[in-house]
């Protein structure tokens, strides 16, 4: 077997895969622990790795219109982008997110891709859950960052105006814990993804039965010591839906149909109180109503979209020593490099035409997977519940965050949206994934 045979065997490709996971979903700590030069040599490493043991994959690469249609937006926000070279680098990063989530993704099973899944966000809380040991037992305080990284766009200093520390020792305290990433929330979030495919892998009897309550009970002691209330309201929204999920198998077809209903009903009632009641609901988690300054920084936000309908260009993460992005942080009062919402990103950046865009690719992601689940019988695979759990996570999560347009986030919404089949195609429902999650028996789907 020559060299190009073992690169694109199975065990391989697995490996790389849980790796593009882990290194996006964990980016910010490579980030401090390597310093951007040597990321980025890492990243560049990667993806042309990717692209030699996926090499028979790159013919289906080919975007669904949505995602196309979002993708080349962002690339010719180029041309009128009021920050020209950073949009250039931007837009490479996010055609090479969007290259290896799209190869990795079609170059695997699906229901094996749930595995690699739950893999990389494992290794992802596991190395958060390290990190904070080595800082409670070994270093006994908090740790900095080794290198400056992006910190050094903000003078060191986090969205509240803190020194921003990798780690703040507090394991055996009470927290909270900000893990690999560096930050309560998103490692939180890492919590809550690697629970939700760990419960995918366990009903779907993919893993051992120990490998998946540890990683379980590890997420749940993460998440109770991130003291994220995002994550939090996020966690009770999914307990929901998974009820609703394993109810409506065990009904007939047109209870499934009115159940479902009732559970979008009931669903979108609850974000409305959620919203009219967040000071009594983040109250409860010692969180004010105003989500840690992010109300001034969206009303900065709104003021400064409305002046391009066009958008200012496609940046990700924002460069705050160019304008707008440094008026906005000013204005606002505090240190952010980013909207803190996806949505309002992604209309600063790509304007009117992008939010329209972003918001179709979450409405049809969710109702391309959740109509799997709909459909579901006792026996059938819950890999689409996954797929759904997944999408309601990011998606409750992009309304305080903006990593879903960037790293991890773009690479799950890339991966969700091209493994569960497209509502817009008006197409019947292929009876194969609603009861295995796959359109057909492949040798990566049996190995």
């Amino acid at each position: 077997m020559g060299w190009r045979e073992r690169w694109s065997s199975a065990p391989v490709r697995d490996g790389l895969t849980v790796w593009i996971i882990v290194l996006l979903t964990s980016g910010q700590g490579f980030r401090y622990l390597l310093g951007l030069p040597v990321y980025a040599a890492v990243c560049v490493l990667t993806v042309a790795a990717i692209a030699v043991s996926f090499r028979p994959t790159l013919a289906m690469l080919r975007l669904p219109l949505p995602l196309g249609a979002f993708v080349s937006l962002a690339s010719a926000s180029v041309l009128w982008s009021a920050t020209r070279g950073i949009t250039a680098l931007a837009v490479i990063v996010m055609l090479a997110t969007t290259f290896v989530a799209a190869v990795t993704v079609r170059g695997t099973g699906t229901r094996r891709f749930m595995v690699l899944l739950y893999r990389g966000f494992q290794i992802s809380l596991l190395l958060g859950i390290g990190l904070e040991l080595v800082a409670a037992v070994i270093v006994r305080g908090p740790i900095a960052p080794p290198m400056s990284d992006l910190t050094s766009l903000t003078d060191g200093k986090d969205v509240s105006g803190n020194d921003i520390m990798w780690s703040d020792g507090l394991l055996f305290q009470g927290g909270p814990l900000q893990g690999w990433v560096g930050n309560r929330n998103p490692f939180g979030l890492v919590a809550l993804l690697a629970a939700i495919t760990a419960v995918i892998v366990l009903l779907e009897r993919s893993v051992r039965r120990v490998d998946g309550i540890l990683t379980l009970a590890a997420a749940g002691g993460v998440h109770l010591l991130t003291m994220s209330a995002t994550v939090s309201v996020t966690a009770l929204y999914l307990a929901g839906i998974t009820l609703a999920a394993f109810w409506i198998r065990r009904l007939p077809p047109g209870g499934k149909k009115a159940l479902s209903r009732v559970v979008l009903g009931v669903t979108a009632g609850a974000a409305v109180l959620t919203i009219k009641y967040r000071d009594e609901i983040f109250g409860m988690f010692d969180r004010g109503s105003d989500l840690t300054n992010r109300t001034e920084i969206w009303k900065q936000v709104l003021a400064t979209a409305e002046q391009r309908p066009e958008g200012w260009g496609f940046v990700g993460y924002w460069p705050v020593w160019e304008e707008p992005y440094r008026g906005i942080a000013e204005r606002a009062g505090v240190l952010a490099t980013h909207a803190h919402n996806a949505f309002l990103d992604a209309w600063l950046q790509l304007g009117l035409v992008g939010l329209a865009l972003l918001v179709a690719i979450m409405v049809l992601l969710f109702g391309s997977s959740w109509r799997l689940v709909e459909r579901a019988d006792r026996g059938d695979t819950y890999i689409p519940l996954g797929w759904t759990l997944l999408t309601v996570a990011i998606l409750l999560q992009s309304l305080t965050e903006s990593r879903m347009l960037v790293e991890g986030g773009w690479y799950l919404v890339v991966v969700l949206f091209l493994s569960a089949p497209q509502v817009f195609r008006l197409t019947l429902v292929d009876e194969s994934l609603v009861h295995r999650g796959t359109p057909g028996a492949t040798a990566s789907d049996t190995r």
